[in-house]
């Protein structure tokens, strides 16, 4: 099992790394690209956030067909979504420049990218709760150490070649996630009822009974404080957003170019490396829940000190504290969640921590933000996105409670 563990562990580290160094390309570098092709900073606010509306349409469909579907595998799901997403990035390449075509197939792009994202996270946990001790952490670092070398390049490649060169990166990028998706598989052995006992295995709420997925209201009304908590992850997300969007805007307002950019994105990206592939043994140390207080109050440090910066290097110095915000809360919620809900509606949680964390704050983020920056400036901008993501940080701590405390998380 332990070799099995170790080649699960390495193939998802695989899809990490593909599917962010294509992130970074078509998402970290969309005001780049799209400041490129003469959109304004609110139109480009208004193409990410209608792409997070759509995704916020999209993701919950996708998670309840995968939790009901007995015959299409969440990877055939996956598979079929990212070739859905390669034809449309061979169409942007290809079509002549027009703004209403770069938009409709930016937006496309974009939501089946946001919508892919917290399913990878179902499959690796598809897995783990079969006993396979699959290390998601190390795993998921690897996919931001891959981020950070991408984003010191590709900020390189822009200054050096110009915006253009970042939709044929990303293609390039995409056929490694598709390969990537492909390849995760393996054939577990069959174990007895006592060996799955001894491995961890998670049969659900039923002891084994099988039950039916719910819908999205039942779902919400059995679990009422996670929903306050998605409300706290979509607050402190907000700023994430801001500052990863807007980050040229934020550079250039202390002096900085494409360039620093990229060294900001590497260092925030770099450092999330250490934090997550140590997790398995952080979270053997400090529980979980604690983990995710703690992970939130950092996004607020961080945007405070972004705020602040007077300089690129300040802004460096903020991109440091990505590694107890970011990097910590990614697999604590995750764990969390899969911890929290049964069996039957795990790809709902996950899709649902997804909507929150990409969707909303997304939607939220680039909408307002884009506003913000056109007609008050970069640090109007911070000063609402430090302030929404106190109010996150506090509504997390109300609503992340230990499963022996007073609350349960699931009413």
């Amino acid at each position: 099992m332990e070799s099995i563990a170790r080649r699960l562990t390495l193939k998802f580290g695989f899809i990490q790394s593909s599917y962010w160094i294509s992130q970074c390309a078509i998402n970290s570098f969309a005001a780049v690209y799209l400041q490129a092709k003469n959109f304004e900073n609110t139109q480009i606010g208004f193409i990410l956030s209608f792409a997070a509306i759509l995704s916020l349409l999209l993701q919950p469909l996708v998670a309840s067909f995968a939790d009901k579907s007995k015959k299409v595998t969440l990877r055939h799901m996956l598979l079929v979504l990212m070739f859905s997403v390669f034809g449309l990035g061979l169409l942007l390449y290809f079509l002549p420049d027009s703004f209403l075509l770069i938009t409709v197939i930016y937006i496309l792009i974009n939501a089946v990218e946001y919508t892919v994202n917290p399913l990878f996270n179902s499959l690796a946990m598809e897995y783990m709760n079969q006993g396979v001790p699959m290390n998601y952490g190390l795993a998921r670092g690897m996919g931001s150490i891959t981020f950070a070398v991408m984003s010191f390049l590709l900020g390189s490649l822009v200054d050096r070649f110009g915006a253009d060169i970042i939709l044929p990166v990303f293609l390039i990028c995409y056929i490694f996630v598709i390969l990537s998706t492909f390849l995760f598989r393996e054939k577990l052995p069959e174990f007895t009822p006592e060996q799955k006992e001894i491995m961890g295995y998670t049969e659900g709420a039923g002891q084994g009974e099988v039950k039916e997925a719910s819908n999205i209201l039942t779902f919400f009304r059995n679990h009422k404080l996670f929903l306050v908590m998605l409300c706290g992850v979509a607050m402190i997300f907000y700023s994430h957003v801001l500052i990863n969007t807007y980050l040229i805007n934020i550079i250039e307002n202390v002096g900085g170019a494409s360039a620093d950019m990229g060294i900001s994105l590497s260092i925030s990206a770099a450092l999330e490396l250490p934090t997550m592939a140590l997790f398995i043994y952080i979270v053997r140390k400090i529980k979980g829940t604690k983990l995710i207080k703690i992970s939130a109050f950092f996004f607020v440090v961080k945007c405070l000190i972004t705020l602040l910066a007077p300089n690129v290097a300040m802004v460096y110095f903020s991109m440091c504290f990505q590694l107890i915000a970011f990097a910590l809360f990614t697999p604590a919620s995750i764990y969390y969640v899969n911890d929290l809900i049964e069996k039957e509606n795990r790809v709902k949680g996950q899709s649902m921590l997804g909507v929150a964390n990409i969707a909303v704050a997304g939607t939220l983020a680039n909408l307002t933000g884009g506003r913000l920056l056109d007609a008050y400036g970069v640090s109007a901008m911070l000063i609402v996105g430090t302030i929404v993501t106190a109010v996150g940080f506090l509504l997390i701590c109300f609503s992340i409670r230990d499963s022996d405390g007073e609350v349960s998380s699931r009413d």
